[in-house]
């Protein structure tokens, strides 16, 4: 996605000075691989991958922590490995381990049961200490993550705003109980973010900004400084206008080509006598008119707008776009972007599934339609 911005801004007389989106999901992934690049909490995720490890390869073991669930009435679910490449995975094998602690501790210390040499796999009270707060930590950021990778609604314009609740309300330091382990973790993650996402540093025409600036739920912006948060209004005012404009001319088109033949064109001196005329003849109601429908004024009613979003702001613009014509154009601009690359990624994955060396034999257009239909079948 980085790629592509860096190949259009080769031509900048054909494509401008575009702004590109990264993905958030692997951007996200980076931050967090970072934070967990501590030594004490790369120990701890080591051995509570070795504990699992040690599970998963003995029959015993897992028969005897069944019992063991059993016993103590705990819910019977089986230990999760992690894959490395998968952070959440991570987050997901620390639950399970915590969520089975004491079945787990209850085989370990068992001499019929476990080795010696093996008992030593238990981890420390400090590493399950650190394990809980690790999920603490890690969990909403599993939560972001799939709100952003979401297919059947809006997720570029929640991006930045969930960014900034993220770091005032779930990474604040002013907690006094937590490990110095945390606080690090937690300083790393707010600053990998500030950085990935430039959030200190974003221009007022980031289509970050201007998404969530047409998002109902965010438009006020209340993360942003007031001379900053203006300034994302002007953008939206300006590009409100522009798509207007570059939306007008086949629109006139159109209606001529409805018409039947097309009246020929005035002569230059008659053409601009005939705009003199009508800027002379304008009366007071058409000149108040033209001004109420302006960007301008739309957004300034758009902004005192209290109606609130029911079915997401797809549906609040679809049910709106009527009243505010020329930010319904920036809106639909803005808002088909997706925040991550997940859903098109999700569309690979089917067609590796469906594509492989038992089905090598299958025609294009046979592959098209599987993966048409094993994406689209839950939606029918």
């Amino acid at each position: 996605m980085k790629l592509s911005t860096e190949t259009l801004k080769k031509e900048p007389e054909k494509w401008g000075n575009v702004q590109g989106v990264f993905c958030s999901g692997h951007t996200l992934q980076l931050c967090i691989n970072s934070a967990l690049k501590q030594d004490r909490i790369r120990r701890t995720i080591s051995a509570a991958r070795n504990l699992v490890g040690h599970f998963k390869k003995s029959a015993k073991a897992t028969i005897a922590l069944k019992d063991k669930q059993k016993q103590q009435n705990v819910v019977e679910h089986s230990l999760t490995q992690d894959i490395a490449t998968r952070w959440n995975s991570t987050c997901e094998m620390l639950d399970r381990l915590l969520e089975q602690r004491w079945p787990v501790t209850a085989v370990l210390s068992d001499p019929s049961i476990t080795k010696k040499g093996d008992r030593t796999l238990d981890l420390s009270t400090e590493q399950w200490k650190l394990a809980q707060d690790l999920v603490e930590v890690l969990r909403p950021l599993i939560t972001l993550t799939e709100v952003l990778s979401q297919e059947e609604n809006v997720s570029l314009s929640s991006a930045v705003p969930m960014l900034f609740n993220l770091k005032k309300r779930h990474l604040s330091l002013e907690e006094e109980d937590e490990t110095p382990a945390i606080r690090e973790m937690k300083k790393t993650l707010i600053t990998e973010i500030d950085n990935r996402w430039q959030l200190l540093t974003m221009e007022p025409k980031s289509i970050y900004l201007l998404s969530s600036a047409l998002d109902q739920r965010f438009k006020h912006l209340k993360f942003l400084q007031n001379d900053m948060r203006n300034l994302v209004y002007t953008e939206v005012v300006h590009l409100a206008e522009h798509l207007h404009q570059q939306q007008a001319v086949p629109g006139e088109e159109k209606e001529q080509a409805a018409g039947g033949e097309e009246e020929p064109e005035a002569p230059p001196h008659k053409k601009r006598r005939q705009q003199e005329i009508s800027m002379l003849m304008q009366s007071d109601e058409e000149e108040e008119e033209h001004n109420e429908s302006s960007a301008a004024k739309e957004m300034e009613q758009y902004l005192k707008d209290t109606t609130k979003v029911q079915s997401g702001p797809l549906t609040w613009w679809k049910q709106n776009s009527n009243r505010y014509p020329k930010l319904a154009f920036a809106a639909k601009y803005c808002l088909c972007v997706p925040a991550t690359s997940t859903p098109s990624e999700r569309i690979f994955s089917k067609a590796g599934y469906i594509v492989n060396k038992t089905r090598s034999s299958l025609l294009p257009e046979n592959v098209n339609k599987l993966v048409f239909l094993a994406h689209n079948m839950k939606k029918v």
